[in-house]
């Protein structure tokens, strides 16, 4: 069986797969104040500029879903080749309506390819993670139904983190009252957000020391690896703060030097909300349940 797959633009991709003949991307985009509108990208030159011009922007930029006519121009180009079936991946329903556009558009294309809509419940590598893993499962010959069941397990299973250093980011986006964000200026504290499927994004932790932050990590991966005996991914991605998230993959092989490690930008569209100096982290289990 051919199949596509579609994803948004907020996926990261492992570099053997970037440029995949079999993978399309649809992209979201970024409002400034002034109208200005960009694409999200992962061009590492244009997310630098982007958080160089965060710092300055009095008010955060505002992100927005593709249009459905996205959807269906790519769409429009994998029928026209061919394939037997399209698995589409986007980021969690709750973050975006990206996936809800994308499940309505597919739904028109049935007729003419066999669809399959996946709400990843989180976002970046994990999206790039599914894919790849899909991929590798039919490429062993497991039957696209297995495959579909199988990526539904590795959303429900995956989780993802985001570090949040400047808390005056979440005031300006009307996520933390500014009384909070003052206080926890003061106090130094860090709150570590979680990805829910559910909620969308919810406090998990307030951590108040670099040492305690990287501590938390190091639980949350010991338990993850125990989890899944091993079969995991685990990815960093930072708002421009490269070597901070090198630092932490250090600590990390020095305790699990088996690991597939991954490290990269929070794309612009994440980092409307995460900000400059983010760190996010994503447990991705990786192991084939037959």
């Amino acid at each position: 069986m051919k199949i596509a797959y579609i994803i948004d633009s907020t996926a990261d991709l492992d570099p053997a797969y970037e440029n995949h003949p079999d993978i399309y991307r649809v992209s979201l985009h970024v409002t400034y104040e002034n109208g200005d509108v960009i694409e999200d990208s992962k061009d590492e030159t244009k997310i630098q500029e982007f958080y160089r011009r965060l710092k300055k922007e009095k008010t955060p930029p505002k992100s927005s879903q593709p249009s459905p006519q996205a959807f269906m121009d790519v769409l429009d180009k994998i029928v026209e080749k061919g394939y037997d079936a399209v698995i589409g991946i986007t980021l969690s329903a709750k973050l975006s309506g990206t996936f809800q556009t994308m499940q309505m558009i597919m739904e028109e294309y049935k007729d003419k390819i066999q669809v399959y809509p996946i709400n990843s419940e989180n976002t970046s590598y994990v999206i790039g993670s599914m894919v790849e893993q899909a991929m590798e499962l039919d490429e062993s010959g497991v039957e696209i139904d297995k495959i579909i069941e199988h990526l539904k397990w590795v959303a429900s299973e995956s989780e993802v983190y985001l570090l949040v250093k400047d808390l005056h980011n979440l005031v300006k986006g009307g996520r933390l009252g500014s009384a909070s964000a003052v206080l926890g200026s003061l106090l130094r504290i860090r709150p570590i957000m979680k990805f829910d499927n559910d909620e969308g994004v919810k406090l998990y932790e307030k951590v108040r020391t670099d040492r305690r932050v990287m501590a938390k990590w190091v639980e949350i991966l010991v338990e993850k690896y125990e989890r899944f005996k091993g079969n995991l991914d685990v990815v960093v991605v930072h708002g421009d703060v490269e070597q901070d998230a090198l630092k932490i993959v250090e600590n990390f092989k020095e305790k699990f030097p088996d690991i597939k490690y991954h490290v990269y930008y929070l794309g612009t569209v994440l980092g409307v909300h995460g900000g400059n100096g983010a760190i996010g982290m994503a447990f991705i289990p990786n192991q084939y349940e037959k």
